[in-house]
This record gives C-alpha cells, sequence and structure tokens, in this order.
C-alpha cells in the first residue's frame, strides 16, 4: 500500500506541471488610467466622512451620499456625486439647498474646508482654483512618472456633477463644471 502511493505522488510530481510564473504579479501591470480612477474612488470614499460629520450644525445634514468615477473615451475624468438630505430634518425644517450647498460638498470632500464664513455664509478666500488643485495634486495625482503639465491637463479634464436631493423633488438641485472651479455652475 505504501509502494502505491509513493509510486502515485512519484508520478504526480513527475507529470504534473505547475508554473508558479504563470500567476505571477510582475507580469500584470494596471495602466495609469485605471490607476488614476482608482486613487480618486479610494480619495472620495476616504473623505465622504468630512461631509457627514458635523452635518445639521454647520452645514447641511445629509442621510446618504453616493458617488462614481468614470474616465471616457478621450481620457476625461467625470465624478458624480448624488447626496440626500436628511429626509427627517428637511421635510420638517424650511431649508432649500443652493449653490453654496454643492461647492461645500466639494471643498469639503477635496480640501476638508467649506469655504464659506461659518455665520454669514458667504464666500471666503480659504478655497480658491489653486487650493483645490495642490490639494489633488498631493493627495490623488501624487505619481512620480506624472510631470507638473500633464497634472494640469488632468486637472483640466476632470470635471464634477453635484446632485441634491431634497425631500421635496421640486427643490432638487444639480450644479457642476470643472473640479478645480471655485464656483460650480
Amino acid at each position: 500500500m505504501k509502494s502505491k502511493s509513493f509510486l502515485l505522488i512519484l508520478f504526480l510530481i513527475l507529470f504534473t506541471k505547475v508554473e508558479a510564473s504563470k500567476y505571477s504579479l510582475e507580469q500584470n501591470y494596471i495602466s495609469l488610467k485605471d490607476f488614476i480612477l482608482l486613487k480618486y474612488e479610494i480619495f472620495i470614499q476616504q473623505n465622504l466622512k468630512n461631509i457627514l460629520k458635523g452635518g445639521g450644525v454647520m452645514s447641511v445634514k445629509y442621510q446618504k451620499i453616493s458617488y462614481d468615477v468614470e474616465i471616457n473615451k478621450n481620457d476625461n475624468i467625470m465624478i458624480n456625486i448624488d447626496a440626500i438630505m436628511d429626509k427627517k430634518r428637511y421635510s420638517a425644517k424650511k431649508y432649500f439647498p443652493n449653490l453654496k450647498d454643492c461647492n461645500q460638498i466639494r471643498n469639503k470632500i477635496f480640501t476638508n474646508k467649506y469655504g464659506y464664513s461659518l455665520f454669514s455664509q458667504k464666500f471666503n478666500n480659504l478655497i480658491s482654483e489653486d487650493s483645490l488643485a495642490q490639494s489633488i495634486n498631493e493627495n490623488i495625482l501624487n505619481i512620480s512618472s506624472l510631470d507638473d503639465e500633464f497634472r494640469n491637463k488632468i486637472l483640466e479634464d476632470t470635471n464634477i456633477k453635484i446632485n441634491i436631493f431634497h425631500p421635496i423633488i421640486e427643490r432638487n438641485i444639480s450644479c457642476s463644471g470643472k473640479i478645480i472651479k471655485t464656483e460650480l455652475d
């Protein structure tokens, strides 16, 4: 019995080829396009908490925020963010979303700053095109193979669209623009 199992094992070793190189990670490369997409998704996922914490005190309270990041065939990046206002709070409270809320969502994700004064809610100079570009360059486009000119091209080709859903459907708003534009349209 021992000799049969020994022969079987010997047979399997000699005549079965298992190539570890077939499963080598060195042979698989991720494209720059996919890598940038991945970095945007990870960054946004990690920073959604900036919008949700403190909601209702200093800013709008949201019950859910979802996002999608895509790169089209022309290498333009499109970030879509859907923010659903807290139904319980805003069904009773008469607050309607506006452009400032869209800008604050973008600003809190990418710089962790509102960009608006606390009490007057007027635009302040804490958020600028330069501060947005710097944050994205430091946290997402910090890839050693990218030069400054290519980073700037990527930033120019990156757009964001933010949809804010109010419990009263007629009050929903949508704004969009270049990601580094100080105020979205």
